[in-house]
């Protein structure tokens, strides 16, 4: 064991020395206390007062500056009057936000949508652009995209569309299957009071298969040619192809029907003879989770007075076709979604008829189409989309009934020719 010594003098110590017996000297190490440093009781108040001051301006500073709120599919936005909900989707679910928009593209050069945009009371969930609009100093539709896009993106000026009602604001959406991801549509709102809201979607473009068939590579000589190419199809194609059928100028006698995709029918004319269905097409529902959509042109639906030209429990559009005499030349009926440009209807007991129960509504041109002679040009019965009907540029003559909205659908009828 190590011998204890003074660190002073070297002399041997007791384990219990305190000091040394031969020096005097002390032991044990002391700690030298100091008093605390003095602050006078004035300035300390002002050092208090400062905090409280600085605390006090940053928080209005806070405040007052111009807020930024950002968003993907929706944002809240909160001011002295209450807190909103800023909604951008393609439905016309008012609550329903959509961060991402996927779109299908054929070979068409464009293909165009509606992205909305919706504001609601948080608390009540009620339409509430009104107010807000009045708020709002400027509103672009910005597009964030690859520069070297080969299709880029564009978009019109948003504006307020009658057609949609409930809706605070439209831009319509150009694309085409060469867009190139990312691509982010952004609304971007500036309020009056400084306060800027951005709210994002982005969209999603995925480039789909076109087949062509004429008679050039195909038998469309008979209904029964006509229907086993459909139901091969059917079963050789992908639901998101698209197919186009032109066909040939002869009536087919037999109904058709197309089911499980979308089926593009083009008529041709020889001579004083266009493609006919004198029988007429019937449009199956689709299953759950589809989305498609038929388009005839060019075709005339010959009847006797009897039956339905198109009865469609899914999305058809009819350009430039012929309905005579019919019961009904044009019906949709369950989700389905019919529209109808610059076609004539002649002489049927009622030339459109809508008794839909369910779906949304894609586009709301129902233009340039003639009406002459029908017991009831238009029967709205049932129409679950709450948008404008358009009938611009239609003539209704010699209808016994021009249009009977039985379900008080919006329609805008200030182009239309009545006589």
């Amino acid at each position: 064991m190590k011998e204890k010594v003074c660190p002073h003098c070297g002399a041997p110590l007791p384990e219990e020395a305190s000091f040394c017996p031969r020096c005097a000297g002390s032991i044990n190490r002391r700690t030298v206390l100091k008093p605390p440093p003095y602050i006078p009781i004035p300035f300390l108040r002002v050092l208090i007062l400062v905090g409280i001051g600085a605390a006090v301006l940053t928080a209005l500073f806070i405040y007052f500056s111009p807020k930024k709120v950002d968003g993907t599919g929706y944002a809240v936005y909160t001011d002295a009057d209450g807190t909103y909900q800023i909604l951008s989707n393609v439905s016309t679910d008012r609550y329903y936000p959509m961060s991402l928009i996927p779109q299908d593209a054929g070979d068409a050069e464009s293909y165009r949508f509606p992205l909305r945009l919706y504001i609601n009371h948080q608390d009540t969930g009620a339409d509430a652009s009104g107010i807000f609009l009045q708020k709002v100093e400027t509103c672009e539709l910005l597009i964030e995209q690859p520069p070297d896009s080969s299709g880029p993106v564009t978009a019109t000026e948003p504006l307020t569309a009658l057609e949609y009602p409930g809706t605070a604001l439209v831009s319509y959406i150009n694309f085409n299957r060469r867009s190139s991801s990312p691509i982010w549509l952004i609304w971007s709102l500036h309020m009056k009071n400084g306060d800027s809201i951005s709210v994002r979607s982005e969209l999603s473009v995925t480039p789909i298969r076109t087949y062509e068939y004429s008679q050039e590579n195909a038998d469309l000589s008979t209904s029964k040619s006509l229907q086993e190419l459909i139901d091969r199809l059917v079963k050789e194609t992908n639901r998101k192809d698209i197919v186009n059928i032109t066909l040939p100028a002869v009536t087919y006698d037999e109904p058709l029907v197309l089911y499980d995709r979308a089926f593009n029918l083009t008529g041709t004319q020889s001579g004083e003879k266009r493609t006919a269905f004198s029988s007429g097409i019937q449009i199956r529902a689709a299953q759950e989770g589809q989305d498609w959509i038929c388009c005839f042109s060019g075709l005339d639906f010959p009847g006797d007075g009897n039956g339905v030209a198109i009865s469609a429990a899914n999305r058809v559009w009819t350009r430039e076709c012929c309905f005579t005499d019919w019961n009904t030349a044009l019906l949709a009926y369950g989700n389905a979604w019919i529209n109808t440009t610059d076609c004539l209807f002649e002489r049927n007991r009622i030339g459109l008829h809508y008794n839909v129960s369910g779906g949304g509504g894609s586009d709301t041109r129902f233009t340039g189409n003639t009406f002459r002679e029908n017991a009831t040009a238009v029967l709205l019965e049932q129409v679950a989309a709450d948008l404008r009907m358009d009938f611009t540029d239609c003539l209704f003559e010699g209808n016994d009934t021009d249009i009977d909205n039985r379900c008080r659908q919006p329609v805008d009828i200030s182009q239309a020719i009545f006589q």
